[in-house]
């Protein structure tokens, strides 16, 4: 076999031609090539009437010979049904770290881009940034971008700020070799798309920004002594993100490389617009930095007349201390002038303190009328649905006063009356979710969205797109494949698991309510013990119901695996992004399976 990389160095008077093709072909010759999509498209006629005449000339003698084969197109990013396959592979405790990795991190570049163009970029980085004739500018350039992406920055950056930066990494011993490479030549080297992948700083939309290529800042990090950041770099960071959405993960990053002070200069000014983590955030700052009876006075002198967002900091600042009277009030105050999520917030002190329930309704329902997402969310979790006027089918379930040995018992499935009723009902939420994905695009949910599938959805999902929708519409379909097959349809990964709450609610809703409908569904199958026994379905169904924690106010932030809470509890990821990670212990789906709406 004949493999020519970068195919257009052959293609070129002297290299191959069709006569040489020809030739190999008939020695049996398997020929390969690679050849990158913008190159590939320089052969193209259109693309020829449009160059000088000596090229278009040797361009197709080129063009003559990629007539003669076939050629195959190569997704940057994996495809659903490969990433599928990786997920799967990686759920061997044994699979390769550094495809886990790159799953992890690849972002824009894809998987391939990331494992083959990595080592390389590290490898080229560090050897320049000791050699004595290198380029320690360009090198310094690269670990300003790299050092700001270790503080939290993950937008890019203009090459001004980050030259103005790389001097914090020259020492006065390389003052000699300063002299032989201008900025501009820094910038250039730094910038080179490399290995016909990618340079080590990666433009946007726009050259006049940059951010470092992933696998450095993974690599520099991860690093057994990775070096400190410098001062200078921490003060850009900040001045970058002031303002802006990249406060908090700054404030993050300084408060784990033990940066307090920076740390709470990032996170003060976010909670004094009411953002409710920063709060929380720089209560914990400000523990480690001072006694309690040192608080920012700019907390202390919140008036009984401040606004809305005012007394909200000051409730956040009195719940970090324990004062649960005094954070009460302060929500109440805010609440009376309009403030739906001091609503929300002064009703999960009354749920943390186990207060009346009627007292928690109500103050979630006046912040869901409020237009607060997560207590709108609430009031959509998912059960088992009883009916209040006794008209649900009957169903023999299990008699606890009755003695049983459990060897003598067959492994629980579910009756083939339950099974249809489960069914008909997963088909009908897919086939509202297919109806809404079209029409919804990739629009946010809002908490005025009545009658939709995934409004229902925890409010952390409602800003996610189309595709992330459509894979939520699979795991119903999927949930509903193992019925067909005979199976009990026990859920494989999160969204398979709030797809089958749903389903159960509103199956035990069509026997309550419809028991005509039922009857016509389940015509021909007989009856047996424990039909439409939907609370033991909720039982044995599932591994556990953490899924659920999603809807309750008091647990926002638990879907973080990095939870305190959620490390305690082993949950696990919860986050969006992770609802379709299939769960370790349970066979792994088909990746080429497609979607069947």
């Amino acid at each position: 076999m004949l493999w020519l990389d970068d195919l257009d160095r052959f293609l070129l008077p002297g290299g191959l031609d069709q006569g040489i093709l020809s030739a190999l072909l008939e020695q049996r010759v398997v020929v390969m090539a690679t050849m990158r999509s913008e190159v590939y498209g320089n052969y193209s006629e259109r693309a020829l009437r449009g160059v000088d005449v000596d090229v278009a000339s040797v361009r197709r003698l080129g063009s003559r010979v990629l007539n003669l084969i076939e050629p195959l197109v190569l997704d940057r990013q994996w495809s659903e049904t490969e990433m599928g396959r990786l997920h799967a592979h990686l759920a061997n405790p044994d699979s390769d770290r550094r495809l886990a990795d790159a799953a992890h991190h690849h972002g824009v570049h894809g998987i391939a881009e990331y494992l083959a163009a990595g080592p390389k970029l590290l490898e080229e980085f560090l050897t320049n940034r000791r050699q004595p004739k290198g380029h320690p500018s360009g090198a310094a350039l690269v670990q300003a971008a790299i050092d700001l992406a270790r503080a939290g920055i993950s937008t890019p950056l203009p090459a001004e700020t980050l030259l103005k930066l790389s001097t914090c990494y020259l020492s006065a011993g390389d003052a000699s070799r300063l002299q032989a490479e201008s900025p501009e030549q820094a910038l250039a080297w730094a910038t080179e798309i490399q290995f016909g992948v990618a340079g080590m700083l990666v433009a946007t939309d726009t050259t006049e920004a940059w951010r470092p290529f992933d696998y450095l800042v993974d690599a520099v990090a991860s690093a057994v002594e990775a070096t400190a950041i410098p001062d200078e770099v921490w003060e850009a960071a900040v001045r970058h993100a002031n303002g802006g959405s990249e406060l908090l993960p700054v404030g993050r990053s300084a408060f784990r490389f033990g940066r307090l002070v920076l740390a709470e200069r990032c996170f003060s000014p976010l909670a004094a617009r009411g953002n409710h983590v920063a709060m929380h955030d720089l209560g914990f700052v400000q523990r480690e930095r001072r006694p309690e009876h040192t608080w920012p006075s700019w907390y202390r002198t919140v008036s009984e007349t401040g606004t809305p967002v005012q007394a909200r900091a000051l409730g956040a600042l009195h719940e970090i201390e324990g004062r649960w009277v005094e954070a009460a009030a302060c929500y109440e105050r805010a609440a009376s002038q309009g403030d739906a999520l001091a609503m929300r917030l002064r009703g999960v002190i009354a749920q943390r303190h186990r207060k009346d329930d009627d007292e928690v309704h109500g103050w979630y329902v006046r912040a869901a009328k409020g237009g607060d997402e997560v207590a709108t969310a609430f009031f959509n979790k998912p059960g088992i649905y009883r009916s209040e006027m006794g008209h649900e089918l009957a169903s023999e379930t299990w008699n606890p006063n009755v003695e049983w040995d459990e060897e003598d018992e067959e492994p629980w499935q579910m009756t083939a009356r339950t099974s249809r009723i489960l069914s008909c009902n997963l088909e009908i939420l897919a086939d509202m979710a297919h109806d809404e994905l079209t029409e919804l695009g990739d629009q946010p949910i809002s908490p005025n969205s009545f009658g939709i599938f995934f409004a229902l959805l925890p409010a952390s999902t409602w800003n996610q797109p189309r595709h992330w929708r459509r894979r939520v519409l699979r795991a119903l379909d999927d949930l509903n494949e193992d019925i067909a097959l005979g199976h009990s349809p026990h859920p494989r990964c999160t969204a398979e698991e709030l797809a089958l709450h749903f389903a159960l609610q509103s199956a035990s809703a069509m026997t309550c309510d419809e028991p005509d409908l039922v009857t016509e569904f389940t015509q021909g199958l007989p009856e047996q013990q424990g039909d439409y026994d939907w609370d033991v379905c909720s039982d044995l169904l599932f591994q556990d119901h953490d899924v659920l924690f999603l809807y309750d106010p008091m647990l926002q932030g638990l879907e973080h695996p990095d939870n305190p809470l959620n490390r305690r509890m082993g949950i696990g990821d919860l986050r969006p992004e992770g609802w379709f990670e299939e769960f370790g212990n349970v066979p792994p789906r088909d990746p080429s399976r497609g979607f069947s709406h």
